[in-house]
């Protein structure tokens, strides 16, 4: 069993005795308070209502007194300030008192015949107290015969009075004995709970020393064991393990020392073993911190040359750099160039269209007067026929004149004038024919001018069109050269700053060069060290027993 479930059992059994005896002492004290309530119910308050019953009675005899001095017939009834009813209401009041305490006492059942039969006779000459001298006495003074009131008093209460303050003091004298003697067996029932009590605690008193004992000494077994395993280990001693034969933690710890010692053990085997090839590969590495002395005076040597090939490589990338940065700002302006040039050409295009739609107009609108010259032909074409016909007219008129003699000749002078005019008409109309045949050979000449115009100007337009774009790939090749050259100097920027970080990085190795060619010859020392450590070491696991 683990110490843990014997200090728990100590603790529960501890504590079960605790509780035990504290429910004893609370079942005692319970007892007591039982009997005690018992002997009060049972004795202290029957004597408590018999003296009750004999404060009334008696109460009321001095009241039946005091109502027979109100007799109108004697001396004293001018002394008293009240009626008689005063006194009366208190021996009622009395009655209905004792009527109550009666039945409490009545409630009251005794284990003993001679209380009960004591209980019963107080009630019988209590009853004939109250029915032979009180009830008839009530009467009489209710009838106002204080006489015979006064004669009942006398002869009958004294004489049945005595009687109930015999029972009374009869049965009160039971209650008192029976109450002593219930006191003597409460007090040897307490003492006898007590004895209990003591006895009860001293067994588990006992029990739970036997139980420290037996814990006590686990533990002290324990702690031995502990003891000859810390002294083997002090003198180095690993080879004797320490058993214990128990459960308890105690026991687990020692399983655990001695798993402990069993590793300790392998361990300092394994040390001294590795010491031995410390010791050898001390020795090496004592021969290789030469040799790495020496590679590092050569790395040394060649760390200087690739740091002086970094420095010219350095300054031929600040040429390439300052040779790009050139050539772009050389494209840039050729870029510019060419944007103006195409900005010119564009407005020259803009321009040759609007002239284009103009010789365009201007052939619509020669078209036009050739039609209209063609109606205006056609027009002296109808003029002419009209001519022609009036001249006709103006002919036979004039024969007619000529058929007429001197009545026609008038008429004939009219002929005359009228062909004179048809002719000039005639001739004026071929004059204009022939302007018009003019005009629309000149008008076709002048469209087929404006259409060769036309066609040469939209010739131009597409030359135009086609330079302009021309510049545009131009201007576009130009932007690619000026961002090669931006990506050339930004590269040749970059290689600058690698080129002058290698050159860093490259002293910062000849630094560390000569801090490892330093670190060589301390680790030539630290391993004559380490050399002489190990022997140290072997020397120390000597005196462990493995």
């Amino acid at each position: 069993m683990t110490i843990k479930a014997k200090l728990i059992l100590l603790v529960v059994l501890a504590g079960a005795a605790t509780v035990g005896t504290s429910l004893f002492g609370i079942y005692a004290e319970l007892k007591g308070h039982e009997l005690a309530e018992k002997n009060h119910e049972l004795r202290i308050m029957p004597i408590d209502h018999v003296g009750t019953s004999v404060q009334l009675l008696n109460q009321m005899t001095t009241q039946s007194l005091l109502a027979l001095q109100h007799d109108p017939q004697g001396r004293t009834a001018a002394m008293h300030a009240h009626g008689i009813d005063q006194h009366m209401d208190i021996i009622r009041d009395n009655l209905a008192a004792l009527e109550d305490v009666n039945a409490k006492i009545a409630a009251i059942k005794h284990r003993q015949t001679e209380s009960n039969e004591a209980q019963q006779a107080l009630f019988a000459t209590q009853e004939e107290l109250v029915n032979v001298a009180f009830v008839p006495l009530i009467e009489k003074l209710e009838e106002g015969n204080f006489v015979g009131a006064q004669a009942l008093l006398i002869l009958t209460l004294t004489e049945v009075l005595p009687s109930f303050e015999q029972a009374a003091s009869h049965y009160e004298g039971i209650l008192r004995g029976n109450m002593e003697e219930e006191l003597e067996r409460t007090s040897e029932r307490v003492e006898q709970d007590v004895l209990i009590s003591i006895g009860i605690t001293l067994l588990n008193v006992l029990i739970i020393i036997a139980i420290a004992a037996w814990i006590i000494h686990g533990v002290t077994r324990g702690l031995k064991a502990a003891d000859r395993f810390a002294t083997n280990f002090a003198e180095g001693n690993l080879n004797e393990p320490v058993t214990l034969d128990s459960r308890d933690e105690i026991a687990e710890i020692i399983t655990h020392m001695n798993t402990a010692r069993e590793s300790l053990r392998d361990t300092l085997k394994r040390i001294g073993e590795a010491s031995e090839q410390l010791a050898s590969a001390a020795e090496e590495t004592s021969a290789v911190s030469e040799q790495t002395d020496r590679g590092v005076a050569r790395q040394m040597q060649e760390i200087e040359q690739v740091a002086a090939a970094m420095n010219e490589m350095t300054a031929t990338v600040e040429d390439v750099a300052r040779n790009a940065s050139d050539a772009s700002s050389s494209a840039q302006a050729a870029n510019d160039s060419a944007k103006h040039g195409q900005t010119i050409l564009g407005n020259a295009v803009n321009a040759v269209g609007i002239l284009s739609d103009e010789i365009r107009q201007s052939s619509d609108t020669i078209d036009s007067l050739k039609a209209e010259s063609e109606e205006i032909g056609k027009v002296l074409d109808v003029i002419g026929a009209i001519a022609d016909q009036t001249n006709l007219l103006a002919l036979n008129a004039a024969i007619e004149a000529a058929r007429a003699g001197e009545h026609g000749r008038g008429f004939a002078v009219v002929a005359e004038e009228v062909r004179a005019l048809a002719s000039r008409t005639q001739g004026s109309t071929e004059e204009i024919h022939g302007m018009i045949d003019r005009l629309q050979s000149r008008s076709n000449a002048a469209v087929a001018a404006m259409q060769r115009a036309h066609n040469q100007v939209d010739h131009s337009t597409q030359a135009m069109s086609e330079t302009e774009a021309a510049l545009g790939e131009i201007a576009n090749g130009v932007n690619g050269i000026n961002d090669l050259n931006f990506q050339i100097a930004s590269a040749a920027e970059q290689q600058s700053a690698v080129a002058e970080e290698v050159n860093r990085n490259v002293q910062t190795i000849a630094q560390i060069s000569e801090e490892s060619a330093q670190g060589a010859t301390q680790t030539k020392t630290a391993s004559a060290e380490l050399a002489r450590l190990a022997e140290e070491l072997q020397a120390r696991l000597a005196g462990f027993k493995l």
